[in-house]
């Protein structure tokens, strides 16, 4: 960029001088050359030509404020997200209308939300939602209300499914959650505090972990009736189903911190529940850990950093226990694919079938291991 500045003010100059030279020869004394106005004025129309900044004035786009909108997006999916009230026991209470000897049964109302993923009544939400209710109404967007069932649920990544009788339902639209990333601009559908479908915007702040599980966290503000609802993208798909905030200590604060569980997540779950009535996983009885990297480089200088993952923890009688692992173990590799952490881990260990017999490789006291672990269905209420 300086190399051209530098030659515009070189030919800028050189023009300057030509001219300049020409009109000394003119107008010297007993000067061969006659002067032509016309010439001149030529001459001086081209060195403005050539020497004039040239701006482009191409179009810019203008955006104006007014013309940004995700009403099509979520008009595409708002009839697909439904408000779910649920009916718990509280227990028997005195009335002032009532004779000392009698009591009335109470019962508490909680709200949430729901998706609609099938034709047939199918519809998904958090189990914490519903658990441990009596009732459960379901309630459309274009004003039908039934009660339903649940039909079954995973605990662990707070999925629920219910089933309804009604018809004409609309199914939400899902995306591919692999394709979700940082930065994302995305929207939070469902019936915040029990009132009427609402949205509110923000982006993908992070994708993380909680356990086995992958999480979505996002500054969509998620309050207490968002929970089981819809995270969209701006075209109106599902991305992931919305589960809970970071809490404060008060239901009503909004930290900025929200999550909700991968589309690809709930659809492998739910496909499991209608099928089977649960969720099957591997269970190996290893609870795995990482030190930050200055206690790792420190206490083991001679093992690379993020190269795999400590055995925290195993549980009795678990399949790790048969195979002699032992608490200190460092696993490098699973069926011979490098481990780069827990989380990795995890990925790769949430994919194998269900019962599959699986190698570690394992540093163990500075010497290299091989172990096999005979996997097997996990137990409700068991570590990994």
């Amino acid at each position: 960029m300086q190399y051209l500045k530098n030659l515009k003010f070189i030919i800028k100059y050189a023009i300057l001088g030509l001219v300049a030279g020409l009109l000394v020869l003119f107008f010297m004394p007993n000067s061969k050359l006659s002067f032509n106005w016309q010439s001149a004025q030529s001459a001086w129309q081209f060195y403005l030509q050539q020497t004039q900044e040239k701006t482009p004035h191409e179009e810019v786009p203008h955006l104006n404020i007014t013309d940004i909108s995700f009403s099509e997006a979520v008009q595409k999916v708002s009839s697909s997200v439904v408000s779910i009230n649920v009916f718990r026991p509280k227990g028997f209470r005195d009335s002032a209308q009532l004779s000392s000897d009698q009591r009335i049964f109470d019962y508490g109302v909680g709200f949430g939300s729901g998706v609609v993923i099938s034709k047939e009544g199918y519809i998904v939400t958090n189990y914490h939602v519903v658990a441990n209710a009596e009732q459960i109404s379901v309630n459309l967007p274009d004003g039908r209300k039934r009660f339903t069932e649940i039909i079954g649920f995973d605990k662990e990544t707070d999925i629920a499914v219910l089933k309804t009788d009604l018809s004409d339902l609309t199914p939400a639209v899902f995306a591919d959650s692999e394709t979700v990333d940082t930065g994302d601009l995305v929207m939070a559908i469902g019936s915040p505090f029990g009132q009427n479908q609402s949205v509110s915007l923000g982006i993908v702040s992070a994708i993380t972990y909680s356990g086995f599980d992958p999480r979505i966290q996002t500054d969509a503000a998620i309050n207490s009736g968002n929970s089981g609802g819809a995270l969209i993208n701006t075209r109106g798909e599902v991305i992931g189903i919305n589960h809970s905030k970071v809490n404060l200590g008060s239901s009503l604060a909004q930290t900025g911190v929200n999550f909700a569980i991968p589309i690809d997540t709930v659809q492998e779950i739910v496909a499991s529940i209608i099928k089977i009535g649960r969720f099957q996983r591997n269970w190996s009885g290893i609870e795995a850990t990482e030190l930050i990297q200055s206690d790792h480089e420190r206490l083991f200088p001679n093992i690379p950093y993020k190269t795999g993952f400590f055995v925290r923890s195993i549980v009795p009688g678990s399949p790790a226990a048969e195979a002699d692992l032992i608490i200190g173990d460092y696993v490098t590799h699973l069926d011979g694919i490098k481990i780069s952490g827990v989380e990795a881990f995890y990925r790769l260990y949430t994919k194998l079938p269900i019962g599959k017999k699986i190698t570690l490789d394992i540093i163990r006291k500075n010497n290299r291991m091989k172990i096999n672990v005979q996997l097997r269905e996990r137990p409700d209420n068991t570590q990994p």
